[in-house]
């Protein structure tokens, strides 16, 4: 009998070890607003659990820190109001400019069923800055450019800054991450 002993104690441990991280993650991921985003509505009921939660937790705040890991989550996210949004450029041969693509603009739509495609679109999304393979989406998509428009020397990409208000992207008529590819060159 004590043979069983052990499994049936390391069993109760384990399953008393899984109900309190349950507990502190419930405390730990607990959605309020931090301090400087609390609205007026919300001061009530968040002034009675940040201290709770704050002193439930600062036995355990190495955890997270420690581990990197962590329960918190935004409840409503919403997206960054000032965004980009890619352009697309052929020069000429005479140096003229021709605007070929602008993400949401129907009138230099040129290769938007290519470029906004779901697994072409992560090669050039940015956040803050453009991922790693935008270097190799711009040669790529270059090619099927100079490949469709034998006039064009040069293909320009570069990202205008916009700001999103109502849900529509107005330009800001600043730009980043210009990536030139000339035609011959790799």
């Amino acid at each position: 009998m004590s043979a069983y002993a052990s499994p049936v104690r390391w069993r109760e441990l384990r399953a008393g070890l899984i109900a309190f991280a349950i507990l502190l993650a419930f405390v730990e991921g607990c959605p309020i607003p931090p301090p400087d985003e609390t609205l007026p509505w919300q001061q009530g009921y968040v002034s009675l659990i940040r201290p709770v939660q704050q002193a439930v937790m600062k036995p355990f705040a190495w955890v997270p820190r420690t581990l990197r890991f962590s329960q918190r989550w935004a409840l409503f996210q919403a997206a960054d109001p000032d965004r980009f949004r890619l352009e697309v450029i052929g020069r000429g041969t005479g140096g003229q400019d021709r605007l070929l693509f602008r993400a949401g603009d129907p009138d230099h739509d040129a290769y938007a069923t290519l470029i906004t495609q779901r697994r072409i679109r992560g090669t050039w999304n940015p956040t803050a800055e453009p991922p790693g393979q935008y270097r190799a989406f711009a040669w790529w998509l270059a090619q099927r450019v100079f490949a469709d428009h034998p006039d064009i020397q040069i293909v320009w990409l570069r990202f205008e800054r916009v700001h999103i208000e109502d849900g529509v992207p107005r330009g800001t008529g600043r730009y980043a991450f210009d990536q030139y590819v000339y035609r011959g060159r790799r």
